[in-house]
């Protein structure tokens, strides 16, 4: 969920057809680190055996998540299989993951807005932002 309104943005500049399919995967639930579990909350409706797969992301931080996600994709034989991420945090990555597409390489502070939230909040809010540790250590209500 937390790429939807920059995936919203990419495809409006996209010119070429294209298909919209979405997985939900989860590594932090309500948390501001990830678990390092990672679960599948939703798979593709639609197979992608022999297309070329553009997966977009919100953020990639320590890239176990992805990582995950390129392997099972991989499995299902695309003809191409590339990223774009949003946001990355490259000073947190703890296994090599390729990104194709980067929008900004960000410093390791918990960003919420533009889609990313914590707790399910400020995913509406218009533009990417520091959410104060204060917050996110129990004081949100």
């Amino acid at each position: 969920r937390g790429a939807i309104i920059f995936m919203s943005d990419l495809a409006r500049s996209i010119s070429i057809p294209m298909i919209f399919d979405f997985m939900a995967i989860s590594s932090y639930g309500a948390a501001t680190e990830s678990s390092g579990v990672v679960r599948i909350l939703k798979d593709l409706d639609e197979t992608i055996e022999g297309k070329d797969v553009l997966v977009v992301e919100d953020i990639v931080d320590t890239g176990l998540t992805l990582d995950y996600l390129l392997r099972i994709l991989k499995s299902r034989k695309p003809a191409s299989l590339k990223v774009c991420t949003f946001l990355n945090k490259s000073a947190r990555r703890k296994t090599k993951v390729k990104v194709d597409y980067l929008g900004f390489d960000i410093p390791n502070k918990f960003v919420v807005g533009y889609g990313l939230d914590y707790a399910g909040k400020f995913r509406n809010v218009p533009f990417v932002f520091t959410l104060n540790p204060e917050i996110y250590k129990g004081e949100l209500k």
